[in-house]
């Protein structure tokens, strides 16, 4: 990721002029958009599931680690499952990024427990309160995160999802 640095300004005050700094947005940065310093948060909350990474990435990744021959263009493959939105991806200050959880890279796919809660979600939430749902401690899962039991607990993470459906659909 790029080197984020944070513009300031000054704005004297009337007890030590010169020394107040109050942060604004980055030159050629919309105002409304998310910062690079809000987005280190939402990258936080990706750190222990494998992070978050851009379609390049994802695709050396899947180079890299495949053990498949049908992978040998992996850009094609993510740039299918980000256009059909068969995955969960998020705008960030550097371009669209995907977390790691999502993906089986030795076998260049999508898990198929994402692709089960997916398809509950879809239509929902936007991209961001999908990306974060997976992260966040999630109260019908005694308060574990959706991401932890994908692979141990997949019935109870897509009861989650039906009944959070429910909910977010006023039902």
């Amino acid at each position: 990721m790029p080197h984020v640095e944070t513009v300031i300004e000054s704005t004297p005050v009337s007890w030590f002029p010169e020394t107040v700094l109050e942060p604004r947005p980055l030159p050629g940065y919309p105002s409304d958009a998310v910062s690079p310093c809000q987005w280190l948060s939402t990258e936080a909350a990706f750190a222990d599931t494998g992070g978050l990474v851009s379609g390049n990435e994802l695709a050396e990744l899947i180079r890299s680690r495949c053990r498949l021959r049908q992978a040998s263009e992996p850009v094609a493959l993510v740039a299918r499952w980000i256009s059909f939105k068969n995955v969960v991806s998020l705008d960030s200050p550097w371009g669209l990024m995907l977390p790691v959880f999502q993906f089986d890279l030795p076998r260049a796919a999508i898990h198929p427990g994402v692709l089960l809660v997916l398809s509950e979600l879809k239509g929902v939430l936007d991209d961001a309160e999908l990306a974060l749902w997976f992260v966040t401690p999630n109260e019908w899962l005694q308060e574990a995160r959706p991401v932890e039991g994908l692979n141990s607990h997949l019935s109870a993470v897509r009861q989650a999802a039906r009944t959070d459906r429910f909910v977010a659909l006023g039902g």
